[in-house]
């Protein structure tokens, strides 16, 4: 019922694995992952195959910072459920990441639970299946509770580090917001709700979660519980007892390895043995729902819809060797009238972008007639690791493999020519792509920490450094809040010093920088950013750099180029060099991404779309 498709190479070792299938309803994106034709001809029954079963899984995500950490998480488990013959969906809230922002929020968080109960649907359709798993992490947890209420296909439901209390969860995530937001530029005037960059909880969706509470629930939504507790939390230890006396089958157990994968986008360790013990548990509440004479491949493969949205179109797409990459395609509702831009995700970020950074960003183009390409790089998010790449992959040579491909997929859409753009390392990206590829009209790098790293640079130390300005380490040496960090071990405390030490050689660097720039065989990094700029002159590709006040790239820019880097202007084929003020290293507020689509638009609107 769930197999028939060509998932290229699921079930098999060392073999490239493709980006789920998109999928549009309800205004919101899907990603579906079908069972895997091979796990369902294993031989495990007497007529030697073993037949499909009748559940299927939905991932009911949490919101914010939390559900940035997931998205590869929800990833790599789709791919196991698969393996074990079960299809899988996850998608987006209305108002974030790819799903279009609703028009009316009256109904409160019905709005939010509607969607889910609709995801539901969805997964039976494309699957065949008629009994569904939910499993929901944070307040997806408590959001999957509620949904099943109402819902008689939930075979199970499983809980991954939940949110018990709405309210608690709020409160914590505001605290959380503040620590994380340290030195960002505030909204002005301020967020209506709980907001996450431009993302925001409605205020009509918040009261609705404020009286969610499933830790007093007198009724069990389904026969089969997974309960994944965070360590050290008592209040999971007292759920676990609670749902017991429900008269359901209750498994609980410790989710671990929760505070390395939920702490930091960019340092997020996906828990490998969770992904097991949901994926195992999963197929065991499956087993038991066997259908007979279910036939392999009588489901059709899904395609994309599109999105209608207010002066844009979106597409979700697949494309890559192998299909392996997943993006959005964004265009104007009318004619093209400029370039169209390829927009490069952050470290680790989806490709919607912190807070939505990317997708408004797209949308934006989309309204002023050029169109756009986000998606994320390979082992970011939803498109699965290459497996000949390092785990690492922030700064290396392959991810500039994905942007030549993406490229192909534009060229090949006739949708040349091409700007790229990208934000820190993304940044980085689009400024390396436009040195090896003469195919880019334009490169807009925003807030690049450096756009000289050597081969053996230490990635992860460049990844804290590259958010915080020198100034920030003195402020930190005398805060006690810093210390108690410290004590605690939550301060990475030989990164720090990496960090200091490489800032402080910098400075002293710069005073040299003016004989560098003049004679950089002297030098490694001065024959590389020489080497870099001039292909991109060469190119006769336009190019603008663009920082935020105050941000650490632009202290590097000094010691690179000279003072607001006037060298750079002057040497390489007059690239604009642009600073924004009252903005952030995240360009936080909605005035600093407008600032970022007038740069690029600006290089955009001097090349008309190709016939």
């Amino acid at each position: 019922m769930n197999a028939g498709f060509d998932l290229h190479g699921v079930g098999r070792t060392r073999v490239q694995i493709a980006a789920d299938y998109p999928v549009t309803f309800s205004d919101t994106v899907g990603l579906f992952r079908p069972a895997d034709a091979l796990a369902l001809l294993k031989t495990s029954r007497p007529g030697g195959l073993q037949e499909p079963t009748d559940t299927a899984v939905l991932f009911v995500g949490s919101w914010g910072f939390e559900e940035l950490c997931a998205r590869k998480f929800w990833q790599r488990l789709a791919v196991e459920l698969s393996r074990r013959g079960m299809a899988s969906v996850r998608f987006d809230y209305p108002g974030t990441g790819d799903a279009l922002d609703h028009q009316d929020y009256a109904t409160g968080l019905d709005v939010w639970l509607d969607t889910i109960r609709a995801a539901v649907e969805k997964l039976k359709e494309l699957s065949g299946a008629q009994r569904v798993v939910l499993i929901g992490h944070g307040i997806g947890g408590a959001l999957a509770w509620r949904a099943s209420e109402n819902m008689d296909c939930v075979a199970g439901l499983a809980l991954a580090a939940p949110a018990l209390s709405g309210r608690h969860w709020l409160r914590e995530f505001v605290a959380l917001s503040r620590i994380a937001n340290e030195g960002a530029i505030q909204t002005n005037p301020p967020a209506s709700g709980p907001a996450m960059g431009e993302q925001i909880i409605p205020q009509q969706v918040a009261v609705g979660l404020r009286s969610v509470n499933i830790a007093s629930a007198t009724k069990a939504p389904a026969p089969h519980i997974l309960l994944l507790k965070q360590e050290n939390r008592h209040a999971d230890v007292e759920f676990a007892e609670h749902i017991k006396t429900l008269g359901v089958e209750v498994r609980s157990t410790d989710f671990e390895g929760y505070d390395r994968f939920i702490r930091d986008v960019l340092f997020s360790v996906p828990p490998v043995a969770a992904i097991e013990t949901l994926a195992e548990w999963a197929k065991d509440v499956a087993d038991r729902g066997i259908v007979n004479g279910a036939r392999i491949g009588d489901v059709p493969v899904p395609t994309p819809g599109v999105l209608m949205g207010r002066g844009f179109t979106e597409t979700p797409v697949r494309f890559g060797e192998g299909d392996r990459l997943y993006g959005v395609l964004a265009e104007p509702m009318g004619p093209r009238k400029g370039a169209t831009v390829l927009v490069l995700p952050t470290g680790y970020e989806r490709a919607s972008g912190w807070g939505r950074i990317s997708a408004q960003l797209c949308r934006e183009l989309a309204r002023a007639g050029i169109a756009s390409l986000r998606f994320d790089m390979a082992n970011i998010a939803d498109s699965p690791p290459v497996p000949t790449r390092p785990e690492q992959i922030i700064y290396g040579d392959g991810q500039l493999k994905d942007v030549e491909e993406a490229t192909d997929f534009l060229e090949q859409r006739q949708l040349f020519p091409v700007v790229v753009t990208g934000r820190c390392s993304g940044g980085w990206a689009a400024f390396k792509s436009g040195v090896r590829d003469p195919r880019f009209s334009g490169v807009v790098a925003v807030n690049v920490f450096d756009f000289y790293i050597p081969p053996d640079a230490d990635v992860e130390a460049l990844l804290i450094s590259s958010r915080q300005p020198l100034a920030s380490y003195g402020a930190k040496l005398i805060s006690g809040g810093f210390w108690r960090r410290v004590l605690s071990g939550k301060v990475r405390i030989r990164n720090g010093i990496v960090n200091l030490w490489a800032m402080i050689i910098s400075k002293a660097i710069s005073f040299a920088t003016p004989l560098m720039v003049r004679f950089p065989f002297l030098s490694p990094r001065f024959h590389a950013l020489s080497r870099d700029f001039k292909a991109i002159a060469a190119h006769d590709t336009q190019m603008t750099v663009v920082f935020t006040e105050g941000d650490i790239g632009a202290a590097m820019l000094e010691t690179n180029f000279g003072p607001r880097g006037r060298m750079l202007s002057c040497r390489y084929g007059n690239p604009r060099i642009v600073f924004i003020a009252d903005a952030d290293h995240n360009l936080t507020t909605a005035e600093a991404r407008h600032a970022w689509a007038q740069e690029v638009e600006a290089i955009a609107f001097r090349f008309p779309p190709s016939a």
